[in-house]
């Protein structure tokens, strides 16, 4: 048998043992195991030792107060009015923070220029492009007139 702590199975299987709820077959091949691993042996005796607390203590009956209930849900209740208290406290203050870490980060940030006046560059060339290309119609359009003679321009 491999070592149940090997497979992450040692705590079914030590407590099954423990309980008397192993088959035959499991509780053989585990006790064959514990005679050669230290490891499960002390863990197999602490669980016999719980078992065994947990057998004595059946016959004993402490008595439970009539308002045990009562206490216990108050003290549930208590216990989470104070985490609630905590964080209906907490939550505000911590996103105060991030917006006052926010805004320091986007206030602190130097302002780059370079976006609009590289905007502008575009604009303008795109500009040049166009005064260039209506000169160069205008040009065509002063050559053609000037090629033809003066007699030969048709009249409407």
């Amino acid at each position: 048998m491999r070592c149940p702590l090997e497979l992450d199975q040692s705590a079914e299987l030590i407590v099954g043992y423990g309980a008397r709820t192993l088959d035959p077959e499991t509780t053989a091949a585990f006790e064959r195991h514990l005679e050669s691993c230290p490891a499960c042996c002390k863990l197999a005796a602490a669980q016999a030792a719980v078992w065994s607390a947990l057998d004595d203590a059946e016959g004993l009956e402490l008595p439970v107060s009539p308002d045990f209930d009562r206490r216990l849900f108050q003290r549930i209740e208590q216990a989470e009015n104070r985490a609630g208290w905590l964080w209906r406290r907490l939550v505000p203050v911590a996103a105060f923070a991030v917006l006052l870490v926010a805004a320091a980060l986007q206030f602190t940030q130097p302002k780059t220029a370079r976006a609009p006046q590289q905007a502008q560059a575009v604009i303008q060339i795109e500009q040049v492009e166009h005064a260039l290309d209506d000169m160069d119609l205008l040009n065509q359009l002063g050559a053609a007139v000037t090629a033809e003679p003066s007699g030969s321009s048709k009249r409407l």
